[in-house]
């Protein structure tokens, strides 16, 4: 590390006496320089995708990812006041796609760059009163106490682009004001004037192209929706696809900045925060539809027999729409076997719980005029098929309810000794799921739905009614998660091995028309069945060679049916990985 004194400046110290924070004798200003140069490369052990031949959507294996990363770190420090930045400028060594002969003069596409900060902000301890810390800039807030697990972190968006890098925030600009009651509680207040997204990765448009994946609360329109989709396609030649998706930001206006508020504290040892977050989901939902025709016959190049008359492609909105999160965090240690002896380690446990009252969104279906077998005039969709859009009970369906809905982390951890670390947790909810329905409360989100072999599907949709058609494989909206992990080090401390399991253990339902109880039957299918079986393995060996040398491989797989929650195509598929990190 490089470290920079000299004698403040009279601008700082002017400042410094406007704010009432100088003092008698002049401080130093002390800048501290770090950084870091590192190399990730990663394989795609098998390809992943989505869509038939005519919109097929593929991550193909080989090389996932050549991310080259120099990080670069400031602090500056004078008396009371904190400064920091922190950039990293990253180089792709994969090239961008080449769309033109004039790519190729383009460096931006043969070697594609960005600049990302990770934080630009200033702070000041002690201003205008006694035990009020403000910070201002480009910066990430974390409250909440679970690994890598945090329910209650909405400040920040979730930055999903790396998988490796599972909890990691996005930093956002933000007001920050920390007053200190006593040494042991203070009172926290947040201010986000700016609305950011999560950032997805790169096989997350993925998810959006499975159109079998209705978003509709309801369930009769989703069965109907299949039995239409099903006859456009077997009559009539007219398959559904994914068109364009466009994700709406909300506009930057005073209603739509965020504010959050916290009050921490020690009882005994232990550390308990209660927090307040009112702004929006950083994951998008469905906001509207609209399907247009492409006419055209189209043949499949490894099959001429195999041809369809026209697509039928659905442009998708999405928006964010608003929450209250409500969030207690307690974490500490206790000690049940200092009977024994007071030198046998403590137990760490942490609880992270979050309330999330939603804001309930539905969702505008629209297309254009359809000329299929059966015409369709242009407007808006009949949602309760009385044949009259928008009349009575026409109102646009739901995807997402105002019901209340609970999302927790429970952890223990320990370590035996010098070398041995283990921890465990149960997960309800990940990061990407949103909307009540758990084991507390039914309601379910699609996993993979079709029509019933044999069904007659045109009798399903002229009718306007699909139970006796449709398939659905369902899965409640919040999952339970086993988390398993263990830390063994050895060489000195200078080697580590880690082993990580994600078990999903939220079972799967499978929903469909039984003839001979001429009713609609479900079936569950159990998370440690071959059916609903799905987990993630993450094996990581890291040696650091000292002077900051650190080189780690590993592989992260992802196992599971294309439904199931790891094993669908959405994740990336399982990959291997190597790292090289030297810090300076």
């Amino acid at each position: 590390m490089y470290r920079h004194v000299r004698r403040g400046s009279a601008t700082v110290c002017a400042l410094a006496l406007l704010l009432g924070t100088a003092s008698a004798q002049a401080d130093e200003l002390e800048l501290d320089w770090s950084g870091r140069i590192q190399s990730d490369l990663r394989f795609r052990m098998q390809p992943v995708g989505v869509g038939e031949w005519y919109s097929r959507q593929e991550l193909p294996a080989g090389v996932e990812r050549n991310w080259n990363t120099l990080g670069l770190k400031l602090e500056a420090n004078y008396g009371r006041f904190h400064g920091v930045a922190a950039v990293d400028f990253v180089w792709s060594g994969v090239p961008e796609r080449m769309t033109a002969i004039g790519d190729l003069s383009r460096v931006e596409k043969a070697e594609p760059y960005r600049l990302e900060a990770r934080s630009i902000y200033m702070e000041a301890e002690g201003i205008f009163v006694k035990g009020l810390d403000l910070r201002i800039g480009q910066q990430v807030v974390s409250w909440g106490v679970g690994d890598q697990f945090n329910p209650t972190n909405n400040l920040n968006p979730d930055d999903l682009r790396d998988p490796l890098l599972f909890g990691r925030q996005v930093a956002n600009f933000m007001v920050k004001a920390d007053y200190w009651i006593n040494e042991d509680w203070s009172i926290s207040g947040v201010l986000v004037p700016l609305f950011k997204p999560a950032m997805l990765p790169l096989s997350g448009s993925l998810a959006v192209a499975q159109l079998d994946r209705l978003p509709f609360v309801s369930d009769s329109l989703r069965q109907r929706v299949v039995a239409e989709q099903a006859a456009a396609q077997t009559l009539f030649g007219h398959p559904t696809i994914i068109g364009n998706v466009t994700p709406v930001l909300p506009e930057p206006t005073f209603d739509n900045m965020q504010v959050a508020y916290r009050i921490a504290g020690t009882i005994k040892e232990h550390d308990v925060a209660l927090s307040y977050y009112n702004g929006r989901t950083d994951f998008p939902q469905p906001r509207s539809n609209h399907t247009r025709q492409a006419l055209g016959r189209r043949c499949n190049p490894s099959d001429t027999n195999d041809c369809v008359e026209g697509l039928l492609l659905t442009d998708v909105t999405l928006e964010y729409p608003r929450m209250h999160v409500y969030g207690l965090n307690v974490t500490g240690e206790v000690n049940p076997f200092s009977w024994i002896s007071e030198e046998i380690n403590g137990l760490g446990y942490r609880f992270e719980g979050a309330l999330v009252v939603p804001q309930s969104q539905s969702i505008r279906l629209t297309n254009d005029a359809l000329a299929l077998g059966i015409p369709q005039a242009a407007g808006e969709y009949d949602y309760d098929g009385d044949g009259q859009p928008g009349g009575p009970g026409g109102r646009e369906p739901l995807v997402v309810d105002n019901t209340p809905f609970l999302k927790w982390v429970l952890g223990l951890d320990y370590t035996f000794g010098e070398h041995v670390y283990v921890n465990a947790m149960w997960v309800h909810g990940l990061v990407d799921e949103y909307g009540a329905g758990d084991w507390i409360k039914e309601g379910y989100t699609v996993r993979q739905s079709g029509v019933i072999e044999g069904s007659n599907v045109l009798a399903c949709a002229l009718s306007k009614n699909g139970q006796t058609c449709s398939r659905e494989i369902l899965r409640p909206r919040l999952g339970d998660y086993v988390v398993l992990g263990a830390d063994f080090k050895f060489a000195n401390q200078a080697g580590m091995f880690r082993l990580f399991t994600i078990l999903d253990a939220t079972p799967l339902v499978e929903d469909t028309w039984d003839d001979e109880q001429g009713k609609r039957v479900q079936r569950k299918i159990s998370p440690l069945s071959a059916e609903g079986f799905s987990m993630v393995i993450f094996p990581e060996l890291d040696y650091n060679f000292g002077n900051g040398l650190e080189l780690a491989a590993g592989a992260l797989l992802q196992l599971g049916k294309p439904y199931t929650k790891f094993g669908s195509p959405e994740t990336g598929g399982s990959t291997v990985f190597t790292r090289a990190k030297y810090s300076f």
